[in-house]
């Protein structure tokens, strides 16, 4: 995620709806609808224009994707995380009725973390078991190739790991399905 942006965005989503709070409250949406239609659909649209780049920004920059499944099958799982989420019906009352850009934020962090468990299973895809050749009655690390992450004492931890003279052990799955690493260790 791009802060900077993310920090644009907000600041920008704020301002403008705090033109549309005052606007709501000041004139009369019979009027907002009808005599000053052409602005109030432009602040509107500006609204939801600029919500959609703060969202995006916050639930699909630098999301993990594994390169060795197709892309589409993986744009569809996220999709179906959005959809059955309920977050996008929370953000649109967040907008329209608090004006609260803060929530939206929280909002979107929380929609993010319901893409990135729906990506578990395509990511658990490059979990393996990295032996030392040269150490070979060593215990084999578990990592994760696009994570970059090992998993020791129950948590993946981000660690350089030089694979060089390694040999990676995959597990052979044909679907995606989330792994334990009890169900990693025992396939192995």
């Amino acid at each position: 995620m791009c802060l900077n942006n993310i920090y644009e965005l907000g600041s920008k989503l704020c301002e403008l709806l705090s033109t549309l709070k005052k606007n709501r409250e000041y004139v009369p949406l019979e009027i907002l609808q009808t005599q000053y239609r052409v602005p109030y659909e432009t602040l509107k649209k500006q609204i939801g224009d600029t919500a959609t780049a703060f969202v995006k920004e916050i639930t699909l920059s630098k999301l993990m994707i594994n390169p060795d499944v197709s892309l589409e099958e993986q744009i569809s799982v996220i999709q179906q995380a959005i959809t059955t989420s309920g977050m996008l019906k929370e953000m649109s009352y967040t907008l329209s009725k608090l004006y609260d850009v803060e929530l939206l934020h929280r909002q979107a962090l929380k929609l993010r973390t319901y893409i990135e468990d729906a990506l578990y299973p395509y990511i658990a895809l490059q979990d393996c078991l990295v032996v030392d050749m040269e150490r070979i009655e060593d215990t084999p690390i578990i990592y994760n190739t696009i994570t970059q992450k090992v998993y020791e004492n129950g948590q993946w931890s981000k660690q350089d790991l030089d694979l060089n003279g390694k040999l990676l052990l995959y597990v052979k799955s044909s679907s995606p399905m989330p792994a334990t690493t009890e169900q990693i260790n025992n396939e192995f």
